[in-house]
This record gives C-alpha cells, sequence and structure tokens, in this order.
C-alpha cells in the first residue's frame, strides 16, 4: 500500500473508530479502573496503527505487529462489563481489512485466522455460561461476517496479485520485444556491412585482374605495334573487350552502393530493377508474383532483390539468353524464388563468385538454394521469414 493510500486508510479508520469506540463505552456506563484500562488500550491500538510503517522496517516485524493489534482488542473486549461488547468486537473485522491491505496474501491469510480464532472466544464462553439458540445464532452470525469479511479480502488479494502479475509479464514482453528489436536492427546493419564486404571482394577478385590484364595488353600492344601490327590490333581489341567487362564491374559497384538503401523496399524494387535490365539488354522478363504479398524484413528483402539481379546477369552475360522467368511465391514462413532463363546452359555447374555469393547469402538465413541447367539455367530456392 502506497503512503497515500495508508493516510487515507487511517483517516478512514479513525473516522470509523471512535464513533464506534465511544457508542462502546456510552453502554459501558461506568466510571471505574476499568473504564480507563480501555481508554488506554484504545489509545494505544489506534497509535500503533499510525505509526506502524514506520516503526516496523521489516516486514516480519511488521506482521508480529497485528497479532499485538489482535490481542489489545482482545483485552478491550476482556475489560468489559459484558460478556460480548459487539461494538468492540467489530474492530476483529477491521484488523483482518487492514491486514489485506498491508501484508502479503499468505501472512494476511494468517492474520485473519487468528483474528477470527480469538473472536470466538468470548462467544464460546457466552454459550458455555448460557446455552440457548439465541446465543449460538449471534455467535454464527458475527463469526459468519469475520470467515466471510476474511474470504472477501483474501480473494481481493489474490485478484491484485495476478493483476500485479499480468504487469509484470507484460512489461518483461515488452522489455524481450525491445531487446529483439534490437538485435534485428543490429543484424539488418551486420548484413549491410557483410554485404559491403562481398563487393570489396568482388572489387578485388574481379576489377582488379581485369585492370592489371588491361595494362599488360595496353602495354604489349605499344611494344609490338611496329613490329606486329596484327598482333598489337588483337590485343588492343582484347583490351577493349576487357575495358567494357570492367565498366560494366564498375556500373555493378556503384548501383549495389546507390541503391543499398532502397532494395529493403520490396517486391516494387525488384519490379522496377527488372524493367530497367529488360530495356537495357533487350530481354524479355516476365515476373510472376504468388500468394499474398505480406510486408517481409528488410534483410530478406535486400537477398531477394540480390539473387534476382546476379541470376539475370549471368543469365545474359554467360547464358546468351533472351527470355527469363521469375517467379516469386509468397508462403505463410517462407518466400519461395525461381528464376529460369533460354540460354545456352552448363554440362558442369561451377559456383563462381555469383553462384557462390548467392548460395552464402540464402544459407546465411537458413534457407536453401539449388541450381540446375536443363534447357537453359535455373536458380531456384526459398528464405524464412519468421
Amino acid at each position: 500500500m502506497s503512503d497515500k493510500n495508508f493516510k487515507v486508510f487511517m483517516l478512514i479508520k479513525i473516522l470509523v473508530l471512535i464513533p464506534i469506540f465511544y457508542t462502546a463505552i456510552y453502554f459501558e456506563n461506568t466510571f471505574s479502573k476499568r473504564f480507563y484500562t480501555i481508554i488506554l488500550i484504545f489509545i494505544v491500538y489506534m497509535i500503533l496503527g499510525v505509526i506502524r510503517r514506520k516503526l516496523c522496517n521489516k516486514y516480519s516485524t511488521l506482521f508480529m505487529s497485528f497479532f499485538i493489534d489482535i490481542l489489545l482488542i482482545f483485552f478491550l473486549e476482556y475489560n468489559s462489563r459484558f460478556l460480548i461488547n459487539y461494538f468492540l468486537h467489530s474492530f476483529y473485522i477491521v484488523i483482518i481489512l487492514e491486514a489485506s491491505l498491508t501484508l502479503k496474501r499468505d501472512r494476511s491469510l494468517i492474520v485473519g485466522i487468528v483474528a477470527v480464532l480469538i473472536s470466538l472466544i468470548k462467544s464460546i464462553m457466552l454459550i458455555y455460561y448460557k446455552s440457548n439458540l439465541a446465543n449460538i445464532s449471534e455467535m454464527a452470525f458475527f463469526a459468519l461476517i469475520n470467515i466471510l469479511t476474511l474470504i472477501v479480502t483474501n480473494f481481493a488479494q489474490y485478484n491484485k496479485e495476478e493483476k500485479e502479475k499480468k504487469e509484470l509479464l507484460y512489461k518483461e514482453l515488452l522489455k524481450a520485444h525491445k531487446k529483439l528489436k534490437e538485435y534485428s536492427d543490429r543484424v539488418e546493419k551486420l548484413t549491410i556491412i557483410e554485404e559491403r564486404n562481398r563487393i570489396a571482394r568482388d572489387i578485388h577478385d574481379t576489377l582488379g585482374h581485369k585492370m592489371t590484364a588491361l595494362i599488360m595488353q595496353l602495354e604489349m600492344s605499344s611494344y609490338m605495334i611496329d613490329e606486329n601490327p596484327e598482333k598489337a590490333k588483337q590485343l588492343i581489341e582484347e583490351a577493349k573487350k576487357q575495358a567494357r567487362e570492367g565498366l560494366l564491374s564498375i556500373r555493378k559497384v556503384v548501383e549495389t552502393l546507390r541503391i543499398n538503401d532502397d532494395i529493403s523496399q520490396g517486391i516494387d524494387f525488384i519490379k522496377q530493377m527488372a524493367d530497367e535490365f529488360s530495356k537495357k539488354t533487350g530481354t524479355d522478363i516476365k515476373l510472376k508474383i504468388k500468394g499474398n504479398q505480406i510486408k517481409i524484413p528488410s534483410n530478406i528483402s535486400t537477398v531477394l532483390y540480390r539473387i534476382i539481379q546476379e541470376s539475370l546477369t549471368n543469365a545474359v552475360r554467360h547464358g546468351k539468353a533472351t527470355k527469363i522467368n521469375i517467379e516469386i511465391v509468397f508462403r505463410e514462413n517462407s518466400v519461395n524464388f525461381c528464376i529460369r532463363d533460354n540460354g545456352i546452359g552448363v554440362h558442369n555447374i561451377k559456383e563462381g563468385y555469383g553462384l557462390k555469393g548467392i548460395r552464402e547469402r540464402v544459407e546465411h538465413f537458413n534457407g536453401k538454394v539449388k541450381f540446375e541447367s536443363r534447357g537453359g539455367f535455373e536458380v531456384k530456392g526459398y528464405l524464412p521469414i519468421s
């Protein structure tokens, strides 16, 4: 219970108990030593309730303080001139309520049970000395009130604890979701870094090799241009071919860097890339999309884009294809892809940088890919999206 709620409860407790106690004293109709004893016990009981939280730093001490309350109320009743003063008897209900608001459910249940049992002592004495139906009914009635109060407060505490558990679980889930999002963002950044590292390797392994060969061919042609013009001309033609391939590689790298942040947009960008490639190369490209186009993670979208981009390039450059069919199928937990061309194909598939790059990307995300060459070339596989 918060400090604010505790103060409100204590105010209500004081406003309720003082009139009840005054009524109990009024019916006592005495100014003897017993009268002052009852007043003193009541004052001690009220003061203990007010300063309870300040004195009881430990939870165990707070728990034990309620048994002092029960004893004080018992002595109040004991000093009454009535065998049972029902006004003072009602104080047990207040103890049960306060314990349920202050203690945990198991401890408040113990306090409540003890309070109910102690409250029955005077009733049992009444029946012992004066056993009749009226007294038995009175005892049963007030015992039932105390027991019902105990059950209701215990049930209310149970609901409160369950609600707190749910709120705590919800907060933990939010925290886990936040961590998962951070992890996902980190994986995406690492994927981008890995992609850039791959581009750097491609530049080093392919473009560097082509430029070195180009320089050597040009140097040889400059030496042979006077002695063997035909040979020099042949070397220059080969150098031009190397230069074109190098330029194509440079354009591919520049395009890769330029669209690195855009390809995560998904299918729309794949359509745009296929249309542009078709216009530039004159290749007939057909793109089919099946299933519900759900939003897929940006890193998966990036991989799918790279696979199709590499497959189109290989189909035209190596397969001399004129027709390419692209099929993308969205399933519940995966996105399937198939790129098939009508190129010359190959007898023995040897995975170069391009095909290795496709396989590495797919397997990095626990997907599968296979390459087949039957009346053309086919790249087929799937990527998990959950």
